[in-house]
């Protein structure tokens, strides 16, 4: 009876891993369409085991060893979910603001409380102050860039400096875009609206000009797709459904053999 209750327990963690990795996958394919994102996947370990006949200890007298023993497993967890800061697809935009980054890096914002976020989203806008920020949320990006008020075009080198067309021929630099790079960026925490923060995890952030110390230049009028692949995805899915049958046939075989053993007792 203590073996069936342990393997209808190590079903039952087998599918809470499994609605973990439904989850991570179902984020992955709604996110396809989303600027920079970065697909995530779950690692998952097993339980510690019930040891019933030690390997490798004398098993008798003569002094002979028990070469495999008898270990019950019992189960699964969910240990982590990495995110693959692999490059997503270069979308051409032809919008001077459209500011992508090919290679390593992240752009910084200034967040309410003062601390800083970061992104690879490069789809700028002009706020009330005529101040480089980021989309929906109106944060500005750091180091702070205004533009002048009669601005009529902007363009971004691939070292991040900023120059404003005033008037025809006539351009100014007024400002200069960096980049962050962590030794660990799988160790960002994720906080909605494409940010992230920095934490112990990823270290702390290397922050200096585009194209220097591993990070990536800049491309102006493009943008970052996601680097989801939609085909791997579906295909996960798939296997996610099967393994889910699998499972849910142990629970029912596991309450079939309970029944049977209970009659007998009965």
């Amino acid at each position: 009876m203590a073996s069936v209750q342990n393997a209808l327990n190590i079903a039952r963690t087998g599918l809470q891993s499994q609605e973990a990795l439904l989850a991570v996958k179902t984020q992955n394919i709604a996110s396809q369409g989303v600027d920079a994102f970065k697909r995530q996947y779950l690692v998952m370990y097993d339980l510690p085991y019930v040891d019933y006949g030690n390997v490798g200890v004398n098993t008798a007298k003569s002094g002979s060893i028990d070469t495999t023993g008898i270990q019950i497993g019992t189960g699964v967890q969910a240990a982590a979910i990495y995110r693959v800061f692999s490059q997503g697809e270069a979308i051409q935009t032809g919008r001077s603001l459209d500011v992508m980054i090919d290679g390593d890096g992240f752009f910084m914002v200034t967040m309410p409380d003062g601390t800083v976020g970061y992104t690879r989203v490069g789809s700028l806008s002009r706020d009330q102050n005529n101040t480089l920020a980021m989309p929906k949320t109106g944060y500005a990006i750091q180091p702070g860039i205004t533009l002048p008020s009669n601005t009529m075009k902007v363009s971004i080198n691939q070292a991040g400096e900023v120059y404003a067309e005033t008037s025809p021929g006539q351009e100014t630099l007024v400002g200069q875009l960096q980049l962050a790079t962590f030794f660990n960026p799988s160790g960002l925490k994720a906080i909605g609206d494409s940010l992230f923060v920095e934490t112990k995890a990823s270290g702390a952030a290397d922050k200096g000009t585009p194209g220097t110390n591993r990070r990536g230049y800049l491309k102006q009028a493009y943008r970052e797709g996601s680097n989801v692949n939609a085909v791997e995805e579906m295909t996960d899915l798939i296997k996610i459904e099967k393994v889910y049958e699998m499972l849910t046939k142990a629970v029912k075989t596991g309450d079939s053999m309970m029944a049977s053993a209970n009659g007998m007792v009965r």
